[in-house]
């Protein structure tokens, strides 16, 4: 549901986001996911060149559920569902004028940007991720 999003991120369907059949393909579905998944991490974390930590997509799952067409607008709603200790779980849903029509949860590791293992996160990140929830 719309509501249960504490965070939102609009973005514009291009014409090269759609495929042969003419909907908006699956590869532009994750970008749309990725674009939101951006944003809210930005939000709590900074931008990415200037954070203490990188990041690294661990898992995504996407459920397509309606075909969308370009023109339009979409709506991604983001919630942080989990703050691990060197991770968050993100759930998105996707909407083009009201109606869900993709749904999404990301795992997204931080990591040492040295060793390139996962590292834990600052207290500041895991209340700030905490309140997104």
């Amino acid at each position: 549901m719309r509501s249960d999003f504490p965070f939102w991120t609009e973005e514009k369907l291009r014409i090269q986001d759609t495929d042969l059949n003419g909907h908006v393909n699956n590869a532009s579905i994750a970008a749309l996911c990725e674009a939101g998944r951006g944003e809210i991490i930005s939000a709590v974390a900074g931008i990415p060149r200037e954070r203490a930590l990188g990041s690294a997509l661990r898992r995504v799952i996407i459920e397509y559920l309606a075909e969308v067409h370009y023109p339009g607008t979409v709506r991604i709603g983001s919630a942080i569902a989990k703050v691990g200790n060197s991770s968050i779980t993100i759930a998105q849903s996707l909407f083009e004028n009201g109606r869900c029509f993709a749904t999404a949860e990301s795992v997204i590791v931080f990591t040492d940007r040295t060793t390139r293992r996962p590292a834990p996160m600052p207290e500041a990140w895991r209340e700030g991720f905490g309140t997104l929830g």
